[in-house]
């Protein structure tokens, strides 16, 4: 099967087909409207009296983008060797063997979902709050113009680089490591998966799931929850 859409009335359904498609890496497109992660505001340095008590106490100013949403569309991959691809890259640009370099991830926010043979998929939820479900994913390159929206306007191009500059922390990722992020379920409004090649140990357990959404479109509307939407920088 190739060129596969999918349409999903509700997050749930997402979810479960998220489950069917299994371990093999496949290439994605995503339309995802996140709640950028910035702080209310931060402190000034200066020392103000306090309107309740008088005693001095410390200066805040308000972030003015608090809130932004970014909407975007992006390709990459789900299901990729994270730990082979690290260490490919690692000998690559210290040119020594791969065999001689061991990468053990560290911990994480999140947790895999696993399948029925135990093997990771691109399926993850909190670990404190199983119910939140996320998408790994590996981008590539943003596709067509990302905007920022606040409360129903468009931020300038200005104002979004004033935020990034002051009030958005982006991550810092070395060299040697793949870019990886983590999307909550409910930030995604659309979802395409192209060039799905199904293996023939999996082909009798997710043939009949996967024929009843071929050539049809994706849509997912959730009700934005800022909690779970706010995972992207």
């Amino acid at each position: 099967m190739k060129n596969i859409t999918v349409k999903i009335e509700d997050k749930a359904e997402l979810v479960g087909f998220l489950r069917t498609i299994g371990t093999a890496c496949r290439f994605i497109t995503v339309n995802t409207e996140t709640v950028l992660v910035q702080p209310q505001g931060k402190p000034t340095g200066r020392k103000i009296p306090s309107p309740k008590t008088g005693n001095p106490i410390n200066e805040k100013v308000a972030n003015p983008y608090f809130g932004t949403v970014k909407i975007a569309r992006r390709n990459g991959f789900v299901n990729a060797d994270f730990v082979t691809a690290v260490e490919k890259r690692y000998a690559e640009l210290n040119e020594i063997p791969v065999e001689d370099v061991t990468y053990t991830p560290g911990k994480t926010w999140y947790q895999h979902c696993h399948d029925e043979n135990e093997k990771p998929l691109c399926l993850c939820e909190h670990q404190k709050d199983p119910s939140r479900k996320y998408l790994q994913m590996f981008p590539l390159r943003n596709l067509g113009e990302t905007t920022y929206w606040l409360n129903g306007e468009q931020l300038t191009k200005d104002q979004v680089n004033d935020m990034y500059d002051n009030w958005v922390t982006e991550d810092e990722n070395p060299e040697w490591k793949p870019r990886c992020i983590v999307l909550a379920i409910d930030s995604i409004r659309a979802i395409t998966f192209r060039k799905v090649n199904l293996l023939n140990d999996t082909f009798s357990r997710i043939a009949s799931t996967m024929a009843k959404y071929k050539q049809t479109r994706v849509s997912t509307r959730p009700r934005m929850v800022a909690a779970e939407a706010a995972m992207e920088q």
